[in-house]
């Protein structure tokens, strides 16, 4: 039968066929920056307008065209990334991204150059916070990098928004899409309404996105119902969604000013509750209908995001200011183990202004080149408090205190071509933080400690170059240096001193070293190749919390980060494009303090290897069919360990093939997908590292995309 079934749903894609497919040809074009050498990529998330032909580091650039194809099969960011960003970890497809480490570390996200990830305690909510439609592309930067301040140890990823045009007539689209599992069709419905406008008000262009989706039950190979939150990060299943956005701009001479405001908000009510699984006994986590704790909040991830923007192109060469203001609010599931009962929030406000300078070297009678310097100002107030009547009542305990961390920081990058073929870069940053903590009972100890004021700089630097020996090949590499402070939330709820005087959280300082390759050959397939290697005097992993065993603690070891990506982009004739890429990490500890580097890092920062191929292929003019093939490897770092530990289970590799075909029938646009097309039965990457019984949990089974849009 479900043979049966693959074949249907192959006929289905390969007779969306029409007679009468008269609308404009679908955009055409490569996902990865790293194969475009000499073109016309930006990549404005550097903060610094770079083309690929100097930037001496690794870099893509996922554009509308690619981010189209790939919302054919999934609604989920993470996964999109994971399929297009070679060193980036398998997504959970759920509302957390707690495990998605990028090059093995840490990820800071942005949109617009706006830092909304929460580097005082990460609660993994930040690749899923706007509607994809409001993206115009994904710039990521991998690698250590400091120019955006803390945080992004393993790289940064920024959203770029869509923007209109003041000389634009109104133009309004409606997208309507659904999608379900084939082996549960009644419960698994994904309806959701999209309505975007763009266009012009008295010179104004002024841009409109909103989204409302239901997601229902998620559903594994078997037809069996996977737990609404199967890895106690946040679930997705049984929830609405919305999100606003909006952009507003103004052009005058060489200058122009911007405001943009998104809100998202998801909301999870469920009336099923888990079932645990056995790791031993090969059973699997699902989950029953049945009725929730009545102490229990409904898990629910908001999130605001405004800034005010000033561009201008002739003074000092360019300037851009920013202006921002953050809010967000995340509950997390309730949890019966712990205290009696108990569930957290995280509350998190930012507010800040970022100031950068592109300055030509000739203005500085200096020749050739440009220096991009610039300065920092954030507030961060951010807590972790556990919800008061499902805490032990009247101990007053916190998961994280309220923390206030004021920011400062200045830098300046250069940029300098020494010969026609070779390009140099070197720059510095320093950042001066200062952090108030209120009084506090700590969560784990029920010590009541004194607050108390912190002190902490960082100074990172990096130097690099390009050099461009001919078409075929470019040789890139260099060092750089990137910092992040260490998650305080995480060890406050620990603390077992009545004061912290003895409370030091040095910053995180990352070294990161690279060497690669990339150029075009045979025409039209470009290619690069990178090896790196990363190291910190002070990293953060994650173990079993000896206080308590249903939390992970976090510990700060020297270690070593190390591994190679591949990628590939090119042509077959007119009609079919291909792309690939291939990653591998692994890193490890000095788990025993001997001064070796013997312990193997832990699932949560290292992944298994993984592989993506995407072949698309142009039936008409605009009828498009494309194919993907994800291959995630394997990883038994830790073999003796027991069920149990957190993040050291036994990863067992996985294939899954997707397919998607797109086309127009004017003035419809339709796309039509199926993930997981074979219907293939996993257990998905995060419930096989996490290695817990009660997470224990399958990946889902074959699911279908329809979508349905109109311009007018």
């Amino acid at each position: 039968m479900k043979n049966v079934t693959n074949l249907l749903c192959t006929a289905a894609l390969c007779t969306l066929a029409s007679p009468v497919l008269t609308a404009p040809a679908l955009a055409q074009d490569v996902a990865s920056a790293d194969n475009v050498i000499g073109g016309d990529i930006v990549v404005t998330g550097s903060r610094i307008a770079d083309t690929l032909e100097t930037f001496p580091g690794s870099s893509t650039v996922v554009d509308k065209a690619r981010l189209d194809q790939q919302l054919s099969v999934t609604n989920d960011l993470g996964s999109v990334l994971a399929a297009t960003i070679p060193g980036l970890a398998a997504s959970s497809n759920t509302a957390a991204n707690v495990t998605q480490s990028l090059r093995g570390r840490p990820l800071r996200v942005f949109i617009d150059g706006i830092p909304i990830s929460n580097p005082l305690r990460d609660g993994g909510r930040d690749l899923r916070l706007i509607s994809p439609n409001a993206i115009q592309s994904i710039e990521v930067i991998r690698g250590a990098s400091a120019l955006y301040g803390q945080g992004g140890a393993g790289g940064i990823i920024n959203y770029v928004t869509r923007r209109g045009s003041a000389s634009d007539e109104w133009k309004f689209r409606t997208e309507l899409s659904t999608g379900f599992s084939t082996q549960h069709f009644k419960d698994s419905l994904n309806p959701a309404i999209e309505q975007s406008a763009s266009g012009a008000i008295g010179g104004f262009d002024v841009t409109f996105n909103g989204r409302y989706e239901r997601t229902n039950g998620q559903f594994d190979a078997d037809g069996e119902r996977i737990a609404p939150d199967p890895n106690n990060f946040g679930g997705i299943a049984d929830s609405e969604i919305y999100d606003v956005f909006g952009k507003i701009g103004y052009n005058f001479g060489d200058q122009r000013i911007e405001g943009m405001v998104n809100y998202y908000r998801q909301h999870q009510d469920s009336d099923y509750i888990p079932v645990a699984g056995n790791i031993a006994a090969g059973i699997k986590e699902t989950a029953v209908k049945g009725e929730l704790d009545p102490r229990a909040m409904d898990p629910v991830n908001r999130n605001f995001i405004s800034s005010l923007s000033y561009f201008n192109n002739s003074l000092l060469g360019s300037f851009h200011a920013q202006g921002y203001y953050l809010k967000n609010y995340s509950v997390f599931s309730f949890n019966a183990a712990n205290f009696g009962g108990t569930q957290s929030v995280i509350r998190s406000k930012k507010l800040g202004l970022q100031m950068d300078f592109n300055t030509p070297l000739a203005m500085l009678g200096l020749g050739d080149g440009e220096i991009l310097w610039g300065a920092d100002v954030n507030r961060d107030e951010t807590e972790q408090p556990l919800i008061p009547q499902t805490a032990t009542p009247g101990d007053g305990r916190t998961y994280t205190p309220p923390l206030q961390q004021m920011n400062y920081a200045a830098f300046i990058q250069l940029e300098k071509p020494l010969t026609d073929w070779l390009t140099l870069r070197a720059g510095i940053r320093h950042d001066i933080f200062r952090m108030k903590i209120d009084d506090f009972v700590a969560a784990l100890t029920n010590v009541h400690v004194a607050g108390g004021k912190l002190k902490y700089n960082a100074t990172p630097v990096n130097i690099g170059a390009t050099a461009k020996i001919s078409p075929a090949v470019e040789v890139f590499g260099g060092f750089s240096q990137g910092f992040s402070i260490p998650d305080i939330g995480s060890p406050l709820r620990r603390v077992s001193a009545t004061s912290l005087d003895g409370f030091h959280p040095e910053p995180q300082i990352i070294n990161n070293y690279e060497l690669g390759l990339r150029g075009t050959v045979l025409g039209s397939v470009t290619y690069s190749a990178a090896y790196f290697i990363s190291t910190a005097k002070f990293g953060t992993d994650f173990v079993i919390d000896p206080l308590n065993p249903n939390d992970a603690a976090t510990l700060r070891q020297k270690e070593r980060v190390h591994g190679w990506e591949i990628t590939a982009s090119g042509k077959i004739g007119a009609a079919t494009r291909w792309s690939a890429n291939y990653a591998h990490t692994e890193g490890r500890t000095d788990a025993d303090q001997d001064g070796k580097l013997d312990t193997p890092l832990s699932g949560r920062r290292i992944g298994p290897d993984q592989f993506n191929l995407m072949l698309e292929h142009d039936l008409a003019a605009d009828w498009s069919v494309s194919a993907q093939y994800n291959h995630s490897g394997s990883r038994n770092a830790f073999p003796d360990s027991p069920i149990g530990n957190y993040y050291t289970g036994r990863v067992r590799p996985t294939d899954r093939i997707d397919l998607s075909s797109r086309f127009k029938v004017a003035p419809f646009d339709f796309s039509v997908g199926v993930r997981n097309l074979l219907n293939a039965d996993y257990y998905s990457i995060d419930s096989q590292l996490l290695n817990r019984n009660e997470l224990y949990s399958k990946a889902e089974g074959r699911t279908i995309f329809v979508k349905m849009g109109v311009n007018y």
